[in-house]
């Protein structure tokens, strides 16, 4: 019970799962994308999206939570997690760097806005950090 618990909170702080494959990802498509690895447990993906050295803290939280639960709980958390929606609502540009407002909505209707800092690097976006906005 305390693995669902921990798991329907980071439900409350995650989105719907998007992809966007055969092309390269915009800033905001590889934001949604990195959720959508979070929701389907694939952390490598994730990594692969975030620059490693920042972002490693961040999903060491989240890759805890997964090992630590029982297959069950993980499919009753990708359940609640593929309910989640996202929603851009401002982009703010600085040359190579990207900054992302955004909300992220339960379908219960609870809402968590969000700011992430991506950078592009070697013809990709990377997530440099994801914070709470204030």
């Amino acid at each position: 019970m305390r693995n669902l618990l921990i798991m329907a909170g980071i439900a409350a702080i995650l989105t719907g799962c998007f992809q966007n494959k055969g092309e390269e990802l915009g800033p905001e498509d590889t934001l949604r994308s990195f959720y959508t690895e979070l929701c389907a447990g694939d952390f490598g993906k994730a990594e692969s999206l975030c620059d490693s050295l920042t972002m490693d803290g961040y999903l060491d939280g989240f890759r805890k939570v997964w090992d630590e639960s029982d297959s069950s709980v993980c499919a009753i958390a990708s359940d609640i997690l593929s309910e989640m929606a996202v929603a851009v609502t401002d982009v703010e540009k600085k040359g190579h760097n990207r900054t992302i407002f955004y909300e992220l909505t339960a379908q219960d209707g609870q809402s968590k806005e969000k700011v992430a800092t991506l950078r592009k690097e070697e013809g990709g976006w990377k997530i440099e950090r994801i914070t709470d906005r204030h």
